[in-house]
């Protein structure tokens, strides 16, 4: 049961820097530290659990990067 400990610490750091940061490194590191938390996570799931939260940790990922790249085209 500690997956889901890593896993809700994971998700909200997630969260947090998608929607309480503004600076792109702010950001930048609160999606590696989520992603690590996440991972730590998945290494102690259950094997139909992991595949599932991998999905979804793409999907938060690939979203992340696309703010970085939206807030990167500043006049």
């Amino acid at each position: 049961m500690t997956y889901l400990i890593f896993w809700i610490l994971g998700f909200s750091i997630l969260w947090a820097g998608l929607k309480l940061f503004d600076d792109e490194a702010v950001l930048i590191v609160s999606l590696i530290v989520g992603a690590a938390m996440v991972l730590a996570g998945l290494l102690s799931a259950p094997t139909p659990l992991q595949i599932g939260i991998e999905v979804i940790l793409i999907l938060a990922m690939f979203h992340i990067c696309m703010e970085c790249v939206q807030r990167g085209d500043r006049a």
